[in-house]
Formats: structure tokens, sequence, C-alpha cells
């Protein structure tokens, strides 16, 4: 488990407007955050290496997306 503190009130009372005071609710709206970044970041970088010419083959990369995400 993994407890995070916000020591940035107006950050805070963001969250509690969004969320009310389900601690739950929150965490599962900061998993599916981390989740989207990641899938970014990892576009970002496919795109990167394609424009170096390191692009692969179509089956083996959608292989390792299911792999990752599923």
């Amino acid at each position: 488990m993994l407890n995070i503190q916000i020591d940035n009130p107006v950050l805070e009372a963001d969250l509690k407007q969004a969320f009310g005071d389900n601690p739950q609710s929150v965490a599962r709206a900061f998993a599916e955050f981390v989740q989207a970044k990641r899938i970014s970041d990892d576009i970002k970088e496919s795109i990167t290496q394609l424009e170096q010419g390191r692009a692969l083959k179509a089956a083996d990369v959608f292989s390792s997306i299911r792999a990752k995400y599923e």
C-alpha cells in the first residue's frame, strides 16, 4: 500500500471538490493518471525510435503491448 500526503491546500481542496472525502476514489483516479502517463511516455519513446529508423514489426509491437498492459 502506498500512502501519499498532500501538503498543498489548494490541491487538497480541488481533490476534495472533485472526489469528496472518499480516499478510494482519489486512489483510483491517481492510478488511472499514472497508467495514462506511462502509456503516453511509451508512445513518445516509440515515435522517437521510429524517427531514428528503429522500427519494429507490427506483430512484435502488439504482442509486447498486450503483455505489458493486460
